[in-house]
């Protein structure tokens, strides 16, 4: 039996609402007061009144019942039971983070609601047949990225990459990346330091879970816009439409004709208010800011002929180049 002062005594009747009710699971003052006595903290029903009033007036919603018997339960709480569904799913899923980790982020969602609904939370939240990483050092090291971030410091890391032989090899021999963080940023089912690297004027990404040993230094934070053509923050929305694989490259300025069937790819891709003309014939026309990169022009040539650029004509011999080159390695004439 656990022992606890008196004055304890709030702190333990909000826990045990959190924990031990929901609106399937109302329970009486009596309850309550066998809890709290298990618990070593003796009360009485009208201190017990009192408390459940201060409990509501600092904005918890304890809901009374009047079905037989008074009873209570703890109503609303940080995240409803579908916000933290999508949360736990998202966690699950995610292959930068670690089974070990998952499994704890998910029992920490869980913990938000009554032990009836939290026990079926757990019992139905498998972990997704995804490849998680075996780094266990990603959740640190994200938590280093932000404080640096905050503070408005740089940090210094340590990248590495995988060898035939899945044995780990550090870059640039060992030598640290010395880099100004600006944000993090989840991408086609990778996490994504967005960064400028010292002895470059541009945006660079690093995967997070082949990040290692992240320092804070004390130079300040290099302004964003001295590196790219934002001012003050990176515009998600705009940047996840122009990136293709994580590949860097200036935005440039494409026409690509589509054939219709290729709609939802495209508007998936670049949002519905990218600028479309010439509907009709068969196909539609896209003007969209993309930074040219391999990604990109491997995201285009899986349309194969249902997809020709327009403009610019440098990119059109770009992507005949990459042709060339991939038919010769099949000995194509």
């Amino acid at each position: 039996m656990g022992e606890y002062p008196k004055r304890a005594r709030i702190l333990l009747l909000l826990e045990y609402f959190i924990k031990h009710t929901d609106e399937q699971n109302p329970k009486q003052l009596s309850d309550i007061i066998i809890y709290l006595s298990q618990k070593g903290v003796e009360t009485e029903r009208k201190a017990l009144y009192a408390d459940i009033g201060l409990l509501r007036d600092v904005g918890y919603d304890i809901v009374k019942t009047y079905g037989g018997k008074a009873a209570y339960f703890l109503g609303e709480r940080p995240l409803e039971m579908a916000e933290a569904q999508i949360c736990a799913s998202a966690v699950s899923a995610a292959r930068f983070v670690t089974e070990r980790k998952s499994r704890e982020l998910i029992r920490k969602l869980a913990d938000g609601f009554g032990a009836e609904q939290s026990a079926k939370f757990r019992s139905n939240m498998e972990l997704a047949r995804t490849q998680k990483t075996r780094n266990e050092e990603v959740y640190y090291n994200v938590d280093k990225i932000v404080h640096a971030q905050a503070m408005g410091k740089k940090i210094s890391f340590l990248y590495f990459e995988y060898m035939p032989d899945k044995t780990q090899r550090l870059k640039r021999q060992g030598r640290r990346y010395i880099a100004s963080p600006y944000t993090l940023m989840w991408f086609e089912d990778a996490y994504y330091l967005i960064c400028n690297i010292d002895k470059y004027d541009n945006l660079s990404h690093f995967r997070v879970d082949r990040i290692t040993r992240v320092e804070t230094e004390e130079q300040p934070i290099r302004g964003i816009s001295e590196v790219s053509e934002y001012k003050n923050y990176i515009d998600f929305d705009e940047y996840h439409k122009s990136v293709f694989g994580m590949f860097g490259g200036k935005p440039q300025n494409v026409r690509i004709r589509f054939c219709d069937e290729l709609a939802t790819a495209v508007f998936d891709r670049f949002g519905l208010d990218v600028d479309v003309s010439d509907v009709g014939g068969g196909g539609f026309t896209v003007s969209v800011n993309v930074r040219v990169s391999p990604g990109f022009i491997s995201w285009l040539t899986i349309f194969g002929d249902k997809a020709n650029v327009l403009s610019p004509k440098c990119l059109r011999e770009q992507i005949r180049e990459w042709i060339n080159s991939l038919m010769n390695n099949y000995n194509i004439p």
